[in-house]
């Protein structure tokens, strides 16, 4: 597998819990993050045993900023909720998180 890869880029939104509401803001909080998205492999589909398999990704993240449960990637048109962030590495050669993703439909 080839993590080296970009195919999309993606903004970040931020879910914000104030109370019993929860909302994205208006604008993303990182804009222009390179990833690869791909639909999610059998081992993270197994995990996961409830949702529909067309839905899940695994989206690998070039960057080493902060992604938390619950945050939007928005690629286009196109939006994911993170479902969790399964590994992280930071190497002096090699950095990506591979984060799961719900693809919103």
């Amino acid at each position: 597998m080839n993590f080296l890869l970009i195919t999309d880029t993606c903004d970040l939104y931020r879910l914000v819990r104030i109370g019993d509401k929860e909302s994205y803001g208006g604008t993303p909080i990182l804009t222009g993050l390179k990833c690869q998205i791909m639909p999610a492999s059998s081992d993270i589909l197994a995990v996961f045993p409830g949702e529909p398999s067309y839905q899940l990704y695994e989206i690998f993240m070039y960057s080493m900023d902060t992604i938390k449960n619950g945050d939007k990637l928005k690629s286009g048109s196109t939006e994911y909720i993170v479902r969790g962030v399964a590994r992280t590495v930071n190497t002096s050669l090699l950095k990506y998180q591979q984060i799961v993703g719900e693809k919103v439909v």
